[in-house]
């Protein structure tokens, strides 16, 4: 059966690219445009990792994150950061909040399968 990944990021050509990549390689894709249609998604869907871009307007990834680690259920969940900046504060955060990896954008198709194939495997 084939891994679900859910790709969140606020720009619709980054969701593009990341969609064509994963299901090329054979994995399932649930995509979404913000924080809070990410944590509507975890609410309908079952997934083994999220994808989750740190710059959002209204509510940042590592907010989104917090939310996801509030939630009992989600509080395991496989988490990989998407990130253009290279923030030392933000990538902090991340590792607090228990993220797995950072793939820099703009992503290239095996950085980011590379980085999948870890997460999903640790």
């Amino acid at each position: 059966m084939a891994k679900t990944i859910l790709v969140v990021d606020d720009d619709p050509m980054n969701l593009k690219m990341a969609d064509f990549i994963l299901k090329k390689a054979s994995y399932e894709v649930i995509l979404a445009a913000s924080g809070s249609e990410c944590l509507d998604k975890l609410k309908e869907n079952s997934v083994d990792l999220v994808l989750l871009d740190i710059e959002m307007p209204q509510m940042s990834g590592i907010q989104t994150l917090e939310q996801i680690r509030a939630e009992g259920s989600f509080a395991d969940l496989r988490v990989v950061f998407l990130s253009a900046s290279g923030e030392a504060s933000d990538m902090q955060k991340a590792d607090s909040l228990g993220a797995m990896d950072y793939v820099k954008k703009p992503f290239l198709p095996p950085a980011l399968l590379e980085c999948v194939e870890k997460a999903l495997n640790k």
